[in-house]
């Protein structure tokens, strides 16, 4: 019997040599400022990869520990969760899909935009679009094939290649089957598959301190039809240098949350980095009344009936923009932080644990009271019954207003995006930023952390155009401007009024607002249908404070933040 068994596995081995390979279970994005190793499970800097060895760094020294998710949602009215957090101990996750098992082919694919075309990586990537992966289907038969027809040596629209955004990009798939005994929460599997992606861009400086992510989810038993209630939260671990002198804080705005020292670092120095994790675009989601008129009243978007939003999936330039008239995209829900050992505060023990951190609540399930959470204060004379008790440390350290906080320790950061549906056999994409900003200490780290926050949103708005980050093209007036654009208001500083300028290039519902630095809403300037054209529209701030606000502009998919002061 152990004869015919060793047979069998030479046999398997010698199959799998004549196959081209891939990466292997692990791989490290080392591109312009950062390294950030992964694995084919879904962990994110936990992944010790040669020469460097494990955990996501930033100028040689270590910004992120571990990085991956949480899943929860119902399932026939019984909660459920899992996720890929590994210092947590939370791994419920394995290379391959259900119809496939742990194929030996589920490993790390890597395209770069300097590979020559129809070489052995778009050769490879045939694996990669059998266990579900993208690619640009030139001839339009369904089929991937990367053949040059012509045989010019050259790419042509008309031929097959694979799927890249960005200048490096790496992909696999996982789902969760590991059973519920070796796991932390002991909870059964799902039915969930996901296809992960992650990719940067080089030799452009506004985008060299990003990492994209995009987490595409996929429900694959067709009992019940959909999970309910779901929700999706990004979770991290971060270390910037040494681990135990790191404070965290949300921004609800740019979708996101970072992670700053309190100070000096005995490892960065008196120049430490920031870490910003944002949402960049969340799941579809539909709701009669909001984002459709239910016509019929059996509250499912049907056709004929009339939608009030469009949800997007932009999938880079090769593959364009899916839309989803009837839906919204939908964003943070809550934003919270755990530490490493704290009793009161730290890794869920169980699903019920979990879901309630991502419901935005304590452990035991209440909600915090910003006036009494020990983990920080009210800074800025702000009335703390007024601050949103579920995004947590909403407020801006750098000018120490708001909810800060004030307990610096190894802490676990999570971005929580729901509730939605995953329906049988549809696929739901969520993508993130990982940002680092390195200023001339703690404090103007966040803001530059912030900064190029906003510039990975820029550039999903525009679908990967790279154009909208390297160079801006203001309207000129009578002309009909080419892209969308957010002026920055002047005069800023400004006492008390100022003029803000954006251009359409194409009719759009409009919405532009203003925020205070809390996020709250303070003024509605446009909330109306207009046509394409050049704009300017006045803001008065004759009654409020000094600050910092914000103004942000929505026309369909482009969303784009800026900040102005009002200085008195």
């Amino acid at each position: 019997m152990k004869s015919i068994l060793l047979t069998a596995v030479i046999l398997l081995i010698s199959a799998r040599d004549t196959r081209p390979q891939q990466m292997g279970d692990s791989y490290a994005l080392n591109i312009n400022n950062i390294y950030l190793p992964v694995n084919n499970m879904g962990v994110l800097a936990e992944v010790n990869f040669p020469p460097l060895g494990q955990g996501g760094q930033f100028g040689g020294h270590t910004f992120l520990f571990s990085g991956g998710f949480f899943l929860s949602g119902l399932k026939n009215g019984e909660l459920w969760a899992n996720g890929v957090a590994s210092s947590s101990l939370v791994k419920d996750y394995l290379p391959g899909t259900y119809s496939t098992g742990q194929i030996w082919s589920a490993q790390i694919y890597k395209i770069r935009s300097d590979d020559p075309p129809f070489d052995l990586s778009w050769q490879n990537w045939t694996d990669a679009v059998n266990l579900g992966a993208d690619f640009y289907d030139g001839d339009g038969d369904g089929v991937y094939s990367p053949v040059d027809l012509n045989s010019n040596g050259k790419w042509d629209p008309d031929e097959d290649r694979p799927d890249l955004i960005g200048d490096e990009m790496l992909w696999c798939v996982y789902y969760d089957a590991l059973p519920a005994a070796q796991r932390y929460w002991q909870v059964d599997p799902q039915g969930i598959e996901i296809r992960q992606t992650v990719f940067a861009y080089s030799n452009i400086p506004s985008l060299e301190n990003i990492i994209f992510i995009r987490y595409r989810i996929k429900y694959v038993w067709s009992y019940p039809e959909y999970l309910d209630s779901v929700y999706f939260t990004i979770w991290d671990d971060p270390d910037l240098g040494n681990s135990i002198d790191d404070l965290v804080g949300c921004d609800t705005l740019l979708q996101g949350g970072f992670v700053s020292n309190d100070g000096p670092d005995d490892i960065y120095g008196s120049n430490p980095p920031a870490f910003f994790e944002a949402a960049l675009g969340g799941p579809r989601v539909y709701i009669p009344g909001e984002t459709f008129i239910d016509e019929n009243g059996n509250g499912i978007y049907d056709p004929g009936e009339t939608p009030l939003d469009t949800a997007f999936v932009n999938r880079g330039p090769l593959l364009g923009v899916l839309k989803y008239p009837g839906a919204k995209n939908q964003s943070l829900s809550s934003a919270i932080n755990y530490y490493n050992g704290n009793p009161a505060l730290n890794d869920p023990d169980n699903k019920e644990q979990a879901r309630n951190y991502m419901l935005g609540l304590n452990k035991t399930g209440n909600v915090v009271d910003p006036c009494t959470w020990p983990y920080g204060h009210v800074q800025g004379g702000v009335d703390c019954s007024e601050v949103n008790p579920f995004f947590w440390f909403s407020g801006d350290p750098v000018q120490n207003y708001g909810w800060i906080n004030s307990a610096p320790g190894d802490q676990r950061q999570l971005q929580n995006i729901g509730p939605f549906q995953l329906k049988f056999d549809e696929q739901y994409d969520v993508f993130v930023a990982y940002s680092i900003g390195q200023g001339t200490d703690a404090l103007t780290s966040v803001l530059e952390s912030k900064n190029i926050a906003a510039i990975a949103q820029t550039l999903y708005n525009s679908n990967f155009d790279t154009s909208t980050v390297t160079t801006v093209k203001e309207p000129r007036d009578g002309d009909i401007p080419e892209d969308f654009f957010l002026s920055q208001n002047y005069p800023n500083p400004f006492n008390p009024g100022t003029k803000i300028q954006y251009a359409l290039s194409s009719r759009q519902f409009v919405s532009l607002k203003v925020y205070d630095i809390l996020g709250n809403e303070i003024e509605t300037l446009v909330n109306e249908e207009k046509p394409a054209g050049s704009y300017e529209v006045k803001f008065n701030g004759s009654e409020l404070p000094s600050g910092v606000y914000f103004y942000q502009l929505k026309a369909g998919s482009f969303i784009e933040t800026k900040k102005m002061i009002l200085l008195r």
